[in-house]
């Protein structure tokens, strides 16, 4: 590799940061029950969307050219988990301790984890339950759902990678964004994926938007369509607005448009870096994402759990302030989990999966 590919390689979107991070924010927001907050995004599941684009178009600069070039699909399946499963560990974990929390009058107490939901948890399996069409896949961390599906299309990005042309690229999408449109219209707002009743909706929306990501990535790359730039004040400004505009009416075809128009958004954004003011915290804001996302219900059912109800299974509530101090106590938990617990665990597991590696290809043929 010469040394300004070494560079173009070790690029950071700092502007793509904010953008996830606002995201991550966002979620948070609407899964706050019953404040103020909550009702500044109610589009913010659209921001599951944003990660998938997010995802596809930093895994393919990270990570096509070394597919292309032999990359098992072992190791970078190892790669991924390695990135994904510590925090998401750590958030099933907190969801497990609240079954030592006594239960109280007048407050709530969620109903212990069967040892099968503890068992699919740590190996990050979905709950699968004929029975229970509306059960969550991920009833620890809601949100892994997501994860999941995005672990998949890393697989099959893996696997077709070598083979990735224009053309095949092309059909990905449009069949991400034919099956996309069928949810939408089917449930009438792309709201879904999480749960089996709806779970084929979110193939649609993790085939459109991780392979779209890898297009506008390509796009970038190519320097195509260079016109198509937009500020980085403006690009979080549109971000946000898409979040918050409720539409009166129409919702399935507003979620398509908005979501189908969203890797032109990535690509738009990704032409443009912040400056020095701005580069810090959009910097800190991405860092802290996938921390604030798969962290924050855990952390919100403590506060369920140990504030008290006024009504018997009827939550109150934390109220605007409560949910401030809630919002705040997820990013400061995201950063410092971040800094002192993530990084540091996926440095070790890395260095441990390259010395398996090495360990096996230097073996006698053999033994293997």
């Amino acid at each position: 590799m010469t040394a300004g590919r070494a560079i173009e390689h070790k690029r950071t979107f700092h502007t793509l940061d904010g953008l996830r991070g606002i995201a991550a924010l966002a979620v948070v927001f609407r899964h706050i029950p019953e404040n103020a907050i909550g009702s500044l995004t109610p589009e913010s599941y659209l921001a599951v969307d944003l990660f998938f684009i997010l995802s596809g178009f930093v895994l393919a600069h990270a990570y096509e050219a070394r597919l292309r070039a032999g990359m098992g699909i072992v190791d970078f399946f190892a790669a991924r988990l390695i990135r994904l499963y510590p925090l998401y560990l750590v958030a099933s974990l907190i969801t497990l301790l609240i079954v030592f929390v006594p239960a109280m009058p007048g407050h709530y107490h969620p109903p212990a984890p069967t040892l099968r939901d503890i068992v699919f948890a740590l190996f990050f399996v979905p709950q699968i339950d004929a029975a229970q069409p509306n059960l969550s896949l991920y009833p620890l961390v809601g949100p892994a759902w997501s994860l999941a599906f995005e672990l998949a299309a890393n697989l099959v990005f893996a696997v077709v990678a070598p083979y990735l042309g224009k053309w095949l690229l092309a059909l990905i999408v449009a069949a991400g964004a034919a099956l996309l449109i069928a949810a939408a219209w089917y449930f009438d707002s792309i709201d879904v994926g999480y749960m089996q009743a709806n779970v084929w909706g979110g193939i649609g929306r993790v085939g459109f938007g991780f392979f779209a990501g890898v297009a506008a990535y390509r796009l970038w790359r190519a320097e195509a369509l260079p016109w198509l730039r937009i500020p980085p004040w403006a690009a979080i400004g549109v971000v946000v607005a898409i979040f918050a505009v409720e539409p009166a009416q129409y919702q399935a075809m507003r979620d398509t448009v908005a979501i189908i128009l969203m890797p032109a958004l990535v690509l738009a954004s990704a032409r443009n870096e912040p400056g020095r003011w701005l580069a810090r915290p959009f910097a800190i804001a991405g860092g802290a994402s996938y921390g604030i996302y798969v962290l924050h219900k855990p952390i919100e059912s403590w506060f369920e759990t140990l504030l008290p109800w006024r009504r018997v299974l009827v939550y109150d509530g934390l109220g605007s302030w409560g949910a401030v101090a809630l919002v705040a106590l997820v990013f400061v938990t995201a950063l410092l989990l971040d800094r002192f617990y993530d990084r540091p665990v996926r440095q070790r597991l890395t260095a441990m999966w390259r010395g398996v590696r090495e360990d096996y290809h230097s073996a006698p043929r053999v033994l293997r």
